[in-house]
């Protein structure tokens, strides 16, 4: 666990396994905000369990004292435009309750730092157009916004 210098009593620690009930609650919070419904629930306990296992996926907590507020979702691997590895952040979630108290910002911080220990040479999340709060958040802590179409295909119905 490591203590965020800049922002007073918040700490930083992977998840483990022990944390996935957690991870599950603020799972469900970010999916209820954007109105998506959480996948099966063994499915999603599963996922995690390989996530907590990974050496190419990790979860980080941020906290204070013994009160877990936010986490969020770090994917390394091999991009061929920045020739090395990058990180890409999903999940970054505060709770509700705690959004104000430089949670996030640590969370990021963390999360930086850990990408650049892991040698990766870019760090991008992708966020929904109708998040305006986040989108100014991300801008404030120095994110450059690129513009970008998201394209996609449900794979888990008939082809």
């Amino acid at each position: 666990m490591t203590r965020d210098p800049t922002t007073s009593g918040l700490w930083v620690r992977p998840a483990t396994a022990a944390d996935i009930g957690l991870l599950t609650g603020f799972l469900h919070e970010i999916m209820a905000h954007h109105g998506v419904p959480p996948p099966p629930a063994e499915d999603l306990r599963r996922t995690l369990e390989e996530i907590v296992g990974s050496t190419s996926h990790e979860f980080l907590l941020a906290g204070a004292g013994e009160s877990v507020r936010g986490t969020c979702a770090l994917i390394y691997t091999l991009s061929t435009w920045s020739a090395g590895r990058v990180c890409e952040l999903q999940d970054v979630v505060v709770a509700a309750g705690s959004r104000g108290e430089g949670v996030g910002r640590t969370l990021l911080e963390a999360a930086e730092r850990r990408a650049r220990e892991k040698g990766c040479r870019r760090l991008f999340l992708s966020a929904e157009t109708a998040n305006l709060g986040g989108h100014r958040f991300y801008r404030a802590l120095g994110l450059s916004e690129k513009a970008v179409l998201w394209f996609e295909r449900d794979l888990t119905g008939d082809p």
